[in-house]
């Protein structure tokens, strides 16, 4: 009875570990899998195509930054709005085939007066990190969110500055 329960159980999780295997490495937080800026893929380009690669979407984004990560399927970014007298960080959640967005949460912050010159550029540095089906981000400001990483809903925050 007991070998019957082993290879049930190794026929229920072999299926789901071959699909892991099939699908692409995730990008969940800054640098990689392993913050080392390892890319562990295999078949990746040698050299790019004379007429250069191929485009498959983009989307406006505003200034900052931090760099894309990819998780489940979704691309994470933030970004800020400065549009005087108001300053809105973003963080924005898009389809990783097509780039439909999916969500953006979006708060005000109190940058200081230089940030609305146009030449200067300003916005979150930190890259989102996600685990878990939650999306930890700070902002430029100390603005520390715990999102949910399908829906964008706040699951905490905290003002790291105060």
């Amino acid at each position: 009875m007991e070998s019957v329960a082993v290879l049930l159980a190794v026929a229920l999780t072999l299926p789901l570990l071959l699909s892991a295997a099939l699908r692409a490495e995730d990008w969940p937080q800054w640098r990689g899998p392993e913050r080392d800026g390892v890319c562990h893929e295999t078949g990746l380009l040698e050299s790019f195509p004379a007429r250069g690669l191929q485009v498959r979407w983009r989307v406006p984004v505003g200034w900052g930054f931090s760099s894309p990560v990819v998780a489940q399927g979704r691309v994470y970014l933030a970004d800020s709005e400065v549009v005087k007298p108001k300053a809105k960080e973003r963080v924005h959640c898009f389809d990783e085939t097509n780039g439909k967005a999916l969500w953006t949460h979006v708060y005000e912050v109190a940058y200081e007066d230089w940030a609305f010159d146009p030449r200067q550029e300003i916005g979150p540095v930190a890259t989102p990190i996600v685990q878990n089906g939650k999306v930890y981000t700070v902002g430029r400001l100390g603005h520390l969110f715990c999102l949910d990483a399908r829906k964008g809903e706040v699951l905490w925050r905290r003002n790291l500055e105060k």
